[in-house]
């Protein structure tokens, strides 16, 4: 009888300290400021029951920018109105799994780079977009590439910021690697995000790595970063295409059309060698080294990119 006290007693401060603190925090009222919210843009269906959230201005040539992971269209900062500026038709969209496009399920077919590469295709379908300049920024940069494989008829040009390529080392050494590799990865992210100060202190480090030092970190960008990560299920999306996304079955040798690599001489998060491997890999392609630059290129140098990528837009 002691004996199974004691047990009760075990399990409920083991309960008490895994749901206290969230819960508290709920009660509380305390978690990601959802003013920090931006406005949703434009609803598009792409099929399938699903559709992504598209934020669009200017005219002419098109240039679609697809954004990393965990991220969104907002991350883009002012790129998007550069592009415009030099007579660009440009199209931000928030990938499935992120920011207020759907919610794909789990299934082992969503989540994946063919995946994110169809639901490309059918949003350039559905704007009616025979062929567009496509930029990929870190997973996007995965996703582009493997659109212009499958479909290479829908791309006019890559611009590949920061990318994803087959030379992306396997990170065993990275604990953030490893706990999204873990089967609980998803459920210890959500739990870490229901805590306020531990949540801000995981975000606070991460940004800080991103921009390769928290001096460059633009004010007020860690408190979006929560707020857009509090979003209903975007860590599980997060989660699952870190597990799903193998940078090694890559092929950039067989992408005919012309490219442009960009990247950062001090990214902290996708090595400069593994920019300097696609340029070797691709049958057309020219390597723009930033010196200095982070992983967070469309934020701290968007003139740059964007005068780049108008360069390279037919």
């Amino acid at each position: 009888m002691r004996f199974r006290r004691w047990i009760v007693r075990v399990l409920a401060v083991v309960v008490l300290v895994a749901l206290g603190p969230p819960l508290a925090a709920s009660l509380l009222g305390i978690g990601a400021e959802r003013g920090m919210l931006p406005p949703p843009g434009k609803r598009v269906e792409i099929g399938s029951g699903e559709f992504v959230n598209v934020i669009e201005t200017g005219q002419g040539s098109p240039v679609i920018l697809v954004h990393g992971l965990p991220s969104n269209a907002y991350d883009w900062a002012g790129l998007p109105a550069k592009l415009a500026a030099l007579g660009h038709r440009v199209i931000a969209y928030d990938r499935v799994g992120y920011g207020f496009s759907s919610r794909a399920d789990a299934s082992a077919s969503h989540y994946t780079y063919d995946s994110n590469a169809e639901d490309l295709a059918a949003l350039l379908a559905a704007l009616d977009l025979p062929r567009a300049t496509l930029v990929g920024w870190s997973y996007g940069g995965a996703v582009v590439q493997t659109l212009a494989t499958r479909h290479p008829d829908n791309v006019s040009a890559l611009v590949l910021v920061g990318a994803v390529g087959p030379a992306l080392w396997e990170r065993g050494d990275d604990p953030l690697h490893t706990l999204l590799s873990s089967p609980i990865g998803a459920p210890i992210l959500r739990w870490i995000a229901s805590i306020p100060p531990l949540s801000r202190i995981v975000t606070t480090g991460s940004v800080a790595r991103a921009f390769t030092g928290a001096e460059a970190v633009p004010k007020g960008w860690v408190d979006y970063t929560r707020a857009m990560l509090a979003l209903p299920g975007t860590l599980r999306s997060f989660v699952l295409e870190a597990q799903r996304g193998v940078p090694k079955d890559l092929d950039p040798a067989h992408i005919a059309v012309k490219t442009v690599v960009i990247h950062g001489e001090r990214d902290l998060l996708v090595p400069l060698e593994v920019g300097r491997d696609l340029d070797e890999k691709l049958p057309d392609s020219r390597l723009i080294v930033v010196e200095g630059g982070s992983h967070m290129l469309p934020v701290t140098h968007a003139d740059l990119l964007a005068n780049e990528i108008h360069a390279v837009c037919p």
